[in-house]
């Protein structure tokens, strides 16, 4: 059973607003600035590259995947196409399991996760590596299993490499529950409930040596029972790695260049202010009032977190978004 295939084309396009070191944030042209950062896949070919957001948004008018993929012929030959053994790394097999589908099963609820090609660097084998890492997260908490941190379901191999991750596919993140379901239909103990469920799993991450780096609105996810899912593992990493993605802190909108700390090592606080960032949000929007919400939930919105001193502090970061 092919689980790719081979014709299948898609495109990404994500906004980079890239600022210079030591650039005001508030001097950056927000609105037009920045680039387009694209990633096409036909198959398990990939390609990818920048294109300058002003000159090209009219014609990539929206973020995320595309649905029109008319012209995709046209745009990979404005991209860099990637050499396979660049981004997918060797399978070891006698440590990481091998995802076999079952017959009859659902495939709509299946996520076949690709590297993503936003930070590749020409003949770099950056992605392999973190494409290798983000597995042996999986299998070790497939070894140390967590109720909120049920995804994995293994690795998807095509000539001896590693090419996707089989996961579990989720419908509605807390960013889409707390904007699509009225205050009283996602009520404050529902959100809070959420965020302790998250709490508990960024728990048991650190209990294993490892920090997730990248909590976000959009990487806590719902299962059809409700019960909160902490997914992403591409930015987590054993407590003290020095950090190559993620790390930044910038609550509720998530990642966000120049905005929030930003840490360059991985980090139980990292995930801590996270966490706290994203429960006061949600607690700001329930069915309480703010002055009710404060004085119901002031101890977990208000913990003590003591952020290293391999930080970046708020409005100097010059990263990416």
């Amino acid at each position: 059973m092919a689980l790719v295939d081979q014709k299948t084309r898609s495109i990404t396009v994500q906004t980079l607003h890239i600022l210079e070191k030591g650039q005001d944030p508030h001097q950056f042209d927000w609105q037009t600035g920045g680039y387009l950062s694209i990633e096409a896949y036909e198959g398990f070919n990939a390609w990818h590259g920048r294109l300058q957001r002003k000159q090209y948004r009219a014609d990539w008018p929206y973020d995320g995947v595309q649905r029109d993929l008319s012209r995709f012929d046209d745009l990979v030959k404005l991209l860099q196409p990637i050499p396979r053994d660049r981004i997918y790394p060797e399978f070891p097999a006698d440590e990481l399991t091998l995802f076999r589908p079952q017959q009859g099963a659902d495939s709509e609820a299946l996520y076949l996760k690709a590297p993503k090609l936003g930070h590749y660097q020409d003949g770099s084998d950056d992605l392999a590596v973190r494409l290798l890492s983000e597995a042996r997260v999986h299998e070790r908490i497939l070894r140390n299993p967590h109720p909120n941190l049920d995804s994995y379901l293994g690795c998807v191999v095509e000539e001896g490499r590693l090419v996707r991750l089989a996961l579990k596919r989720y419908g509605e993140s807390v960013h889409d529950r707390s904007q699509s379901a009225t205050p009283r239909g996602f009520t404050f103990q529902q959100r809070m409930g959420c965020m302790d469920q998250v709490e508990a799993a960024a728990a048991h991450l650190h209990s294993l040596g490892l920090a997730h780096n990248d909590i976000s609105p959009s990487n806590i996810m719902f299962d059809n029972t409700g019960r909160a899912v902490l997914i992403d593992f591409d930015s987590c990493a054993p407590l003290g790695n020095t950090l190559t993605k993620g790390g930044l802190v910038s609550g509720w909108k998530g990642p966000i260049a120049g905005e929030g700390p930003q840490f360059h090592r991985s980090s139980a606080t990292c995930d801590e202010l996270a966490i706290q960032e994203i429960r006061r949000h949600l607690a700001e929007g329930s069915d309480l009032s703010v002055e009710e919400a404060a004085a119901a939930n002031g101890s977990r919105c208000n913990r003590d977190v003591t952020a290293p001193e391999d930080i970046t502090k708020r409005g100097t970061s010059s990263a990416e978004a």
